[in-house]
């Protein structure tokens, strides 16, 4: 290891070793997304649950390749350092990457919805309004549906059309909280840039309350 690299350390090994979970997390069965059907009423009425997983690992959708591409910049960020020594500009590239990637946990964690016995329906235009990164899983996942055996039966109807539901599986769990721990390592370090250990340190923690202020805030949003 390089002198230079050796005050950073255990900040570059926290971003290799949450820049590999997230890479392993994209590879496992990363998120779960559904849909139900029925044909006919009353007694007569038979129902389908239809699910199938997703890994980001190989869906080529942006949203989600963002993941692949933000923790393989970490882990490129960390052996440089580590290899050649640290330096402020690798410090805020990886704070900026860390960032990135941490938005984006927000941003499809809004989209893991899965309601006890039904499916969430789409009230905007298009189910991309509704569900940007998921959409195209969910369309692929209609159009399977639609080669199904019962769905040539008469009286086979998706329930809430461009419905969907979806939940994270265990390769979210590495994603989400490899990410978030990769943003407060790399805030830190970014703080410290600037600021003494100590300010750094409550730097981060007024932006995690923050952070978690506006979580909830969107959460209060999602139940009216």
């Amino acid at each position: 290891m390089m002198p230079g690299a050796r005050r950073d350390r255990w900040l570059w090994l926290a971003c290799l070793v949450a820049g590999v979970l997230v890479l392993i997390g994209c590879a496992l069965p990363t998120v779960e997304i559904g849909h139900d059907a029925i044909i006919g009423a009353g007694d007569t009425q038979r129902g389908f649950d239809y699910d199938r997983s997703v890994r980001f690992a190989t869906y080529l959708e942006p949203g989600a390749m963002l993941f692949v591409a933000g923790a393989a910049g970490l882990v490129l960020l960390a052996v440089i350092a580590l290899a050649r020594g640290s330096t402020p500009v690798l410090v805020v590239a990886a704070a900026a990457v860390s960032f990135a990637v941490v938005v984006q946990v927000v941003r499809v964690t809004d989209e893991l919805n899965w309601p006890d016995g039904g499916v969430y329906s789409c009230e905007k235009p298009r189910l991309e309004d509704c569900v940007p990164i998921l959409a195209p899983a969910v369309r692929d996942l209609q159009e399977h549906i639609g080669r199904r055996p019962e769905a040539a039966e008469p009286g086979f109807e998706l329930l809430a059309g461009d419905g969907y539901r979806a939940r994270g599986e265990g390769g979210w769990s590495f994603i989400a909280w490899s990410c978030a721990a990769a943003a407060l390592v790399t805030a830190f370090g970014a703080f410290r840039l600037i600021l003494r250990p100590v300010w750094a340190a409550v730097a981060v923690a007024a932006g995690a309350l923050v952070f978690l202020a506006v979580l909830f805030l969107r959460a209060l949003e999602g139940l009216e």
